[in-house]
This record gives C-alpha cells, structure tokens and sequence, in this order.
C-alpha cells in the first residue's frame, strides 16, 4: 500500500469515529447500527481511493477536476439516496 493510501484510510477512520463516539453520548441525533458503519467505511474508501488514482493517473488538469468533481457528486447522490431516499430507489433509506 502507498502512503497516500494510509494516509486515506487513517482519515477515513477518523471520520468514522465522529458518529461513533456520539452514539455514547446519550444524545445522539441519528442511530447507526453496524451495518450503517460498515456502508459508510466502504463508500468513504472507495471515494478517497477513487480521488488519489484520478489525482495520480490523469495528467490533463481540467480532465483531472472533471473525474473529481463527478466521482464527488456520485458519493453524495449515493449517500443522500441511502441516507433518505432522495430518488425513492430500492436502495432509499427510511
């Protein structure tokens, strides 16, 4: 593994403990079971390691924020659709 690679992944996991350490919180505004951390890791991930291979792999600037830019607006499209069902796919949240 690459340094860049680590460097993703610790960050993905540092995000990853904001929702964890407020579910002992008592208050939390949301309620994740491991299955929903499991999603987040994985679509975390794969946005990190989709954004270092187009950084490390396109040379033309504009195509590079292009493939960015459309990776980043997938994940949240894909999140928001789990999250709360934003088309009401089959996939949607509640």
């Amino acid at each position: 593994m690459r340094r860049a690679q680590f460097v993703i992944l610790f960050i993905v996991l540092g995000l990853l403990l904001i929702p964890l350490l407020e579910q002992f919180d008592g208050k939390a505004t949301f309620d994740w079971g491991a299955f929903d951390f499991i999603l987040a890791f994985v679509l975390l991930l794969i946005l990190g390691f989709g954004i270092e291979f187009f950084v490390r792999r396109i040379k033309s600037r504009q195509i590079k924020w292009l493939a960015i830019l459309g990776i980043i607006l997938f994940f949240v499209l894909l999140w928001a659709e789990l999250a709360v069902g934003l088309f009401n796919t089959p996939i949607a949240g509640d």
